[in-house]
């Protein structure tokens, strides 16, 4: 969509996936931080005006009510810190309105910052770093109209903090569209934080998005995430949008592939796990799980394994979560004598903790 001038603008379709996804993780990453972190920080590094022309809530309020809301908030009394970075002074004062109606419990601290994300929070963990201090644990949603507001470099700085994770959204058949174009060079480095981008002005169609997509997953791999997941939002025909996730927690690749695997797919968009664009998974009513069969047998051979094996290795491996791991395979190998159990349980058709199997010939 174009950038919007206006304080509010209309919710756009692809942007409700996006908030579900970002809802669903962040439910899930506040009772998980907060168990053993005394304090923990979410940013939303464009943060807006908090809602939409027609109502609706903005990525800041999800976010806040992500926890006001949560079932075991009496559970959660870590200080909660919400940094808002917004550059317009409209959607600045837009925002603080609608904080204000929220009754706010003592442990939430919110802090609006008017400016550049690239100049408040860049200048936040240079303070931090200058001081030898620690970031406290933090999860950041960066999520620009463009591509030039938010470098590579910086989210590099980020990632390089203990337990910190990212959240982008990037309009990559945007930035497949303009790559060749002339005065873009400085954007399109500081996006990707390597000139390497130029070698897509040389390809075509689906192959230009596919090189520019993974060359932003190994960049954002090789500037300090262990892990990266990245979804695709598909609008229409002619438009579609990336999220990229950057985490070193192993729980949180697959608390937010839960998330990605829970957006309902019958509504009106295509969304698909493209993370690895050789090993597309689409999200369908019944989920083919045939590529997960192929890989685990391919990965584990004969030899044995544990169920938690399994499961770590769907999870980190794979597109798939460890829900499509025992009802829609280890079962049914199990009954078609394909997989052999090698620890004792007392009941059948089931994989408790520690559980020894292999695969059969």
């Amino acid at each position: 969509m174009p950038k919007p001038t206006d304080t509010l603008w209309r919710l756009e379709a692809h942007s409700r996936g996006k908030h579900h996804i970002l809802q669903r993780y962040v439910q899930a990453w506040l009772p998980i931080m907060s168990k053993t972190n005394s304090r923990i920080v979410i940013v939303d590094a464009f943060a807006g005006p908090g809602r939409y022309l027609g109502g609706e809530e903005g990525s800041p309020l999800i976010l806040l009510n992500a926890y006001l809301n949560h079932t075991y908030r009496p559970q959660m009394t870590s200080e909660i810190v919400y940094l808002f970075i917004e550059e317009r002074r409209d959607r600045v004062d837009h925002l603080r309105s609608e904080i204000a109606k929220l009754t706010l419990p003592d442990n939430v601290k919110i802090d609006v910052q008017h400016g550049r994300y690239e100049d408040v929070f860049g200048n936040r963990l240079q303070a931090i770093r200058a001081e030898g201090h620690q970031l406290a644990p933090t999860f950041a949603f960066v999520d620009p109209f463009g591509y030039s507001d938010a470098s590579m470099n910086l989210t590099g700085q980020f990632l390089q903090f203990r337990s910190c994770e990212v959240l982008i959204y990037m309009p990559l058949p945007f930035v497949a569209r303009f790559v060749a174009r002339s005065g873009q060079e400085r954007a399109m480095t500081s996006l990707f934080g390597t000139d390497r981008w130029k070698e897509a002005a040389d390809l075509g169609g689906d192959t230009r998005r596919t090189f520019l997509h993974d060359l932003f997953r190994e960049q954002l791999c090789s500037n300090g995430s262990r892990f990266v997941r990245s979804f695709e939002i598909q609008s229409d025909t002619a438009h579609g949008y990336d999220l990229f996730f950057g985490t070193n927690n192993e729980l949180g690749l697959r608390r937010m592939k839960e998330a990605m695997w829970s957006l309902d797919p019958i509504a009106g968009q295509r969304y698909a796990d493209s993370t690895k664009t050789d090993q597309l998974v689409l999200f369908q009513d019944a989920v083919d799980v045939d590529p997960l069969r192929t890989a685990l047998r391919d990965h584990f051979g004969i030899r044995p394994f544990t169920i938690e094996e399994a499961e770590r290795f769907t999870s980190v491996d794979t597109a798939y979560i460890p829900s499509h791991l025992r009802k829609p395979i280890l079962i049914p190998a199990e009954a078609e004598n394909r997989l052999k159990v090698l620890s004792p349980r007392k009941r059948a058709r089931s994989y408790p903790p520690r559980t020894r199997m292999r695969f059969l010939q």
